[in-house]
């Protein structure tokens, strides 16, 4: 799974977890509903990290626990 899915499948954690929609979030982060969409269905190639630093205070999380899951939080050995 590429790190797009992986953020994807993560924020869609995060709203259910929330009760919010998609294009809540995308308002209260004050980011386009269209990035947000595009995100959550897997779209995008890339993740900006303005996107993260916009939708994690509205989600009531740091980006460090955004990212707090595996394979990120996993040691390499």
């Amino acid at each position: 799974m590429n790190n797009v899915n992986l953020i994807s499948d993560r924020i869609i954690f995060f709203i259910n977890q929330q009760n919010l929609t998609i294009n809540r979030l995308a308002t209260l982060a004050d980011i386009p509903g269209a990035t947000l969409n595009d995100l959550v269905n897997k779209k995008g190639k890339t993740v900006k990290l303005d996107t993260l630093t916009s939708i994690c205070p509205i989600l009531g999380i740091s980006v460090t626990e955004f990212l707090d899951f595996p394979p990120y939080n996993e040691v390499e050995k």
